[in-house]
């Protein structure tokens, strides 16, 4: 069954939830609005302590509710478990997009990166986990290496209330619920305790490196003898990130839906930015138009 709710709006719903952590200061940052000044545009975020990246890409899920799905098949064909219904996810095809190969090449140990997929699919749904703040705790977190380099093949991350595979020659992948997430910022949290603003240069450098490895191996498995020189982080003209705007409610629902709206355009010059927000804007660019993903910036309270 196709997925009634977009990846903006399960997104939107996720962020906004990891926003209220209890023990950690979780704050999305959308350059735009660094730009304006706003608080909860990542402008809040305190540079001058310590601080890790996490890198979110949202993924969508389709319900799978028959025995004769071609996962529930090929898993059960090996002994293993998945139950019907369970949920799946594409990994975007090889041919199509570097996508996966750069996030494998960010994920290196040294940056939280992960695929974030919800245990739902209908829009009601993503109402009722909204209004119960139970939209993290209905997400898994996939980690890049864990997957690791795939062929060209199609390929789907399939997984039920307890069991998750990847998918076509189905293997056993080992996941993150958010308790698992909150547990591995905290540790990284332990372990990186230099100022936030001090570490942004480096992370802009290391995004440049990723960016290099995952498209020369792309290119490489393309069998291409002639790798990529120039690189989308290279350019001084990465567009804008959209912003996301708060929840609103949709006349006639009794939920509060997700319905984000992007925000009009600025109508004046923006603000100049310090060197340390200016470098933060950037990181958040080639997040989003790179490795197609979130930033959001976790510190201790």
């Amino acid at each position: 069954m196709k997925p009634e709710i977009s990846e903006f709006s399960y997104g939107f719903a996720l962020t906004n939830e990891l926003v209220g952590w209890v023990a950690l200061s979780a704050a999305p940052v959308f350059p735009s609005l660094i730009e304006e000044g706003k608080a909860g545009g990542g402008y809040d975020v305190k540079l001058d302590r310590p601080g890790v990246p996490l890198f979110l890409q949202f993924k969508r899920s389709h319900c799978m509710v028959r025995r004769t799905a071609k996962e529930h098949q090929a898993v059960v064909a090996l002994g293993g478990t998945l139950n019907v219904p369970y949920y799946r996810f594409p990994i975007t095809e090889a041919t199509t997009s570097d996508q996966h190969e750069l996030l494998l090449a960010l994920d290196d140990g040294s940056n939280l990166v992960f695929y974030a997929a919800p245990r739902f699919h209908r829009r009601n749904e993503i109402n009722q986990a909204w209004s119960r703040s139970d939209v993290a705790r209905r997400s898994l977190f996939v980690a890049p290496r864990m997957i690791g380099p795939l062929d060209d093949e199609q390929h789907h991350v399939a997984f039920d209330g307890g069991n998750t595979w990847l998918c076509s020659e189905p293997r056993v992948l080992e996941v993150l619920t958010n308790r698992g997430l909150e547990d591995k910022l905290n540790g990284f949290l332990k372990e990186h305790d230099q100022p936030l603003g001090e570490r942004l240069p480096s992370l802009v450098a290391e995004m440049h490196e990723a960016e290099r490895r995952g498209r020369e191996k792309a290119e490489l498995r393309r069998g291409s003898r002639m790798p990529q020189d120039t690189y989308i982080s290279d350019r001084g003209d990465i567009p804008v990130v959209e912003t996301l705007t708060r929840r609103s409610i949709v006349e006639g629902e009794s939920d509060a839906a997700i319905t984000p709206e992007p925000e009009p355009p600025m109508s004046r010059e923006p603000k100049p930015l310090g060197s340390e927000a200016a470098v933060l804007r950037q990181v958040a660019d080639i997040a989003a138009h790179v490795f197609e993903t979130q930033l959001i910036i976790v510190q201790p309270r």
